[in-house]
């Protein structure tokens, strides 16, 4: 199942079962995290990227 499908299904859903899945994932640390990690992705997705040779450089690590 793609992501949009997800979405589509989601939405079908009565509100109650969709607010019972949120807590379920709001609830859950690790799937917290991911969907923090998920939402900063999807701010950030045109922000322009850099070679990793220079976040390396920039972080002073040795690659």
């Amino acid at each position: 199942m793609s992501a949009a499908e997800f979405i589509q299904k989601l939405e079908a859903m009565p509100e109650s079962e969709r607010e019972r899945i949120f807590a379920t994932l709001v609830e859950n640390q690790e799937w917290r995290e991911d969907l923090v990690d998920l939402m900063t992705i999807a701010d950030r997705r045109e922000e322009p990227s850099r070679p990793i040779d220079e976040v390396f450089k920039d972080l002073k690590i040795d690659a």
